[in-house]
């Protein structure tokens, strides 16, 4: 590559000093999709409260956070933080608007039907409806993900560390008050690991029984593959990374890569492939195992880490 080139960089947004101000783009995310992020972000940060109260911040995080965004493919990850004396009807009230301007802005494409209790409760199990969440100040600041994600004790058994600690130390406040650097990050633990792998193993082998039924299930199964390899990636360098980046790193270290290089072109060209779900089952085990092998644990998160 040529020197005087530079090299592309994360995305970094100004935090606005007044509620109604713009967020501007620092750096360009990747061709043609900054401004219909910048947008839609300024479109979220001017959201208020049924009572009128503005949000207390606007969190990026994920692929568009770290530079890796690609139109038609990757989501627009957020975490949207509410006032300490925002209901559960303020909550509801600030998801709902989220997701109409998930699909004004064209982040998400309308629903053509109706889906049913059964397709909603795989979806929430599978995490492929969400692609943010709403929290209190005071959720985050506690730094548990039983908190931040509303679980309920029982779900909050089984959800891992590596969660919470890949969202803070990858995110980047666009608007508001800046609480990433308040939020304590626990030790990440190799049971973590195998939480993670319990969890991953058993929302593939739903999204099998489901396969006849539901026409979204290989893509159910896409997104838990590709939180493994998120979870695992970070396990192993404390930051995140492209999917590219994170298939080519953890491809060499177990076998059957040709199913994480599946899984990249089905997120260019999508096809349902009951196959590729058996599929991932294996690849699942392989990679937590190895992962869970391979790192010394506890592990202390730093925040210093480069993208």
């Amino acid at each position: 590559m040529s020197g005087n080139k530079e090299e592309q960089r994360p995305a970094v947004y100004r935090v606005a000093d007044e509620p109604d101000a713009a967020i501007l783009s620092q750096y360009e995310i990747t061709p043609n999709s900054s401004g219909p992020i910048q947008k839609y972000l300024e479109a979220i940060a001017q959201l208020r409260l049924p009572s009128g109260a503005p949000l207390v911040s606007v969190i990026l995080f994920g692929s568009a956070a770290k530079g890796a965004f690609t139109a038609n493919v990757s989501d627009v990850d957020l975490m949207v933080v509410l006032p300490d004396t925002a209901s559960q009807d303020d909550r509801r009230h600030i998801q709902k608007k989220v997701l109409a301007l998930e699909i004004i802005h064209g982040f998400r494409m309308p629903s053509d039907r109706t889906r049913g209790w059964l397709e909603k409760y795989v979806e929430r199990c599978t995490g492929y409806s969400l692609s943010g969440f709403v929290c209190t100040r005071s959720d985050l600041l506690s730094g548990e993900i039983i908190r931040v994600l509303r679980l309920s004790p029982l779900e909050g058994v089984f959800v891992d560390r590596i969660v919470l600690a890949g969202v803070i130390v990858s995110a980047v406040t666009v608007w508001g008050e800046e609480l990433l650097a308040q939020v304590p990050i626990p030790a990440l633990r190799r049971l973590d690991v195998l939480k993670a792998l319990f969890i991953f193993l058993s929302t593939v082998i739903l999204s099998a029984a489901v396969f006849p039924l539901f026409p979204n299930a290989t893509k159910y199964a896409m997104g838990v593959l590709k939180h493994s390899l998120h979870s695992c990636y970070f396990c192993y360098q404390q930051k995140t990374a492209s999917l590219k980046e994170e298939v080519n790193f953890l491809g060499s270290r177990v076998t059957r890569r040709n199913v994480l290089d599946d899984l990249l072109n089905r997120r260019r060209s999508y096809s349902p492939s009951l196959a590729f779900v058996l599929s991932c089952l294996p690849i699942l085990f392989r990679l937590h195992v190895r992962t869970a092998r391979d790192n010394r644990f506890p592990q202390h998160v730093s925040r210093n880490r480069t993208l």
